[in-house]
């Protein structure tokens, strides 16, 4: 029980560091964040951070990684929910909002958290863990909507990897025009209009359709 809650403790406080690198890295960026800015914020001291991460790029890339795992592990879930629903133009349009909600009620740690991690790339070491973590959300999205084609609720003329690494673009492409130009990105206009070009793309087969009713 002792050892139960000694691990339990550690998980507890590794949680804490990373919302509140989360926080810190959204509002300084990965440069002007310190490790003292993070333990401060945590309510922690700064050895407690450094018991869990060697560094700062160590608990950036952590970070990273947590946030597309995070994302990762939606996904089945969401794409289930396009795929299966009575009016799939209404679904993703919803899911769309839903992703856009944050932004637009003013949080935007999230956004400003992923154009870190971009911003970040041209340090190899950051680099080659986006590259890690990107490639496994493509490929485990890629591999949902292969599941959709073998139902025949998705249409058989589109590669599936090309539509993964579109749909993550075309989604993340609009938070950071948002970032850039607010005024000019209505997260609910544009979530309206992309849903019907994009479903009217990747619709099921109408031969398929009618096979399996």
């Amino acid at each position: 029980m002792v050892e139960f809650n000694h691990q339990q403790c550690l998980g507890d406080t590794k949680t804490k560091i990373l919302d509140a690198a989360r926080r810190v890295f959204a509002r300084y960026g990965y440069e002007g964040a310190t490790l003292d800015q993070v333990a401060n914020d945590a309510g922690l001291t700064k050895g407690a951070v450094y018991w869990h991460f060697a560094s700062k790029s160590d608990l950036f890339l952590t970070l990273c990684d947590r946030s597309l795992t995070q994302l990762r592990e939606g996904l089945p879930k969401q794409i289930q929910y396009i795929f299966t629903s009575e009016n799939p133009v209404e679904a993703v349009r919803k899911l769309l909002e839903a992703q856009f909600l944050s932004c637009e009620q003013g949080n935007d740690e999230q956004p400003m958290l992923f154009f870190e991690f971009i911003s970040s790339s041209r340090d190899p070491s950051v680099r080659k863990k986006l590259c890690e973590s990107f490639s496994k959300l493509f490929a485990e999205t890629s591999e949902i909507l292969r599941e959709m084609q073998r139902k025949n609720l998705l249409t058989s003329n589109v590669d599936v990897d090309n539509l993964s690494v579109t749909l993550h673009a075309l989604v993340n492409g609009i938070v950071l025009m948002w970032l850039v130009a607010p005024d000019q990105v209505s997260f609910q206009s544009i979530s309206a209009e992309v849903s019907k070009v994009l479903w009217s793309g990747i619709q099921p087969n109408q031969s398929a359709t009618q096979k399996n009713p």
